[in-house]
């Protein structure tokens, strides 16, 4: 039974080891193919980004508050949990609202500076939280970045990104 699998091995080692050192078969078999030279991948068009922002700094829980509050722009925040997304803070008050909200799925926003990949995100889910009770297991693993913000006195926004560049 094992000496039929061990003989059709043996020969297709033997052409293969043939076909590529006979000259006459490695001219006419695919002893002498080739890829033909490529200039660049392919790359698909991406969108243009609905929102750019350059953060303003990186942080983690425990040292956003500074950086947050001085409205200097968005704070990549570190979570620091294994499998959960960059959370990316601006105080409502301090541009946050001028932006986030207005996001829906499929929207791109391009993110660069400290503590973010930069790149185009493509926005994939938004969703309204009661302000002040949004945990870290709220922001969706599947995301490479959540934004934040307040929109209202009650409410926040969370809005779950995948990298698409």
């Amino acid at each position: 039974m094992r000496r039929l699998p061990m003989l059709a091995l043996a020969l297709t080692l033997g052409l293969v080891a043939t076909a590529c050192s006979d000259p006459e078969l490695r001219d006419s078999s695919f002893g002498s193919a080739a890829l033909d030279d490529v200039e660049g991948a392919p790359t698909e068009d991406l969108p243009e980004p609905t929102v750019s922002r350059t953060m303003a700094a990186a942080a983690t829980l425990s040292t956003y508050g500074p950086p947050l509050d001085a409205c200097e722009g968005p704070v990549a925040i570190d979570v620091e949990v294994a499998g959960r997304p960059l959370l990316v803070a601006e105080h409502d008050y301090c541009g946050g609202a001028d932006w986030i909200p207005d996001l829906e799925a499929g929207d791109v926003v391009a993110l660069d500076g400290d503590g973010v990949d930069d790149g185009s995100y493509r926005v994939d889910v938004v969703d309204e939280h009661a302000r002040r009770q949004a945990r870290v297991t709220d922001l969706r693993p599947e995301a490479d970045v959540v934004l934040q913000t307040c929109i209202s006195q009650t409410r926040l926004i969370l809005v779950a990104a995948t990298r698409i560049d």
